[in-house]
């Protein structure tokens, strides 16, 4: 009989996971997709495109601590998305550094602290 013939290691335990993994912080969940969509009535909220993509704008970048929740989202079509993040010109010819500016500017003036429009 030789030296690890009766090796019987501990198993390993099946706990979940406390802190969600990097690529998860941050994401938009099921329901604040749906949240968010429905506020802006499956609408872009810079052209009014009804062309929206199925995942929201983070207006504040998740690279940069920006979080998951409804006021942090907003609804683009591809083409005002790519004006959020500097990738081409707005759609009204804007110049390309200006949008995230804009979306900025659109959620402190349009949503109030829970990510819902504010009455006019």
């Amino acid at each position: 009989m030789g030296l690890f013939d009766g090796f019987n290691p501990v198993p390993k335990p099946s706990h979940r996971r406390n802190k969600p993994t990097a690529k998860q912080r941050g994401q938009f969940s099921a329901k604040t997709i749906q949240a968010i969509l429905a506020r802006d009535n499956f609408k872009c909220v810079c052209c009014g495109s009804h062309y929206v993509e199925s995942v929201p704008h983070h207006i504040i970048f998740r690279s940069q601590g920006g979080t998951g929740d409804k006021r942090n989202g907003a609804t683009v079509d591809r083409l005002c998305h790519d004006w959020a993040h500097g990738k081409r010109k707005g759609p009204n010819g804007e110049p390309e550094k200006e949008g995230r500016e804009w979306f900025e500017n659109w959620q402190e003036t349009k949503l109030d602290e829970n990510g819902d429009l504010k009455h006019v």
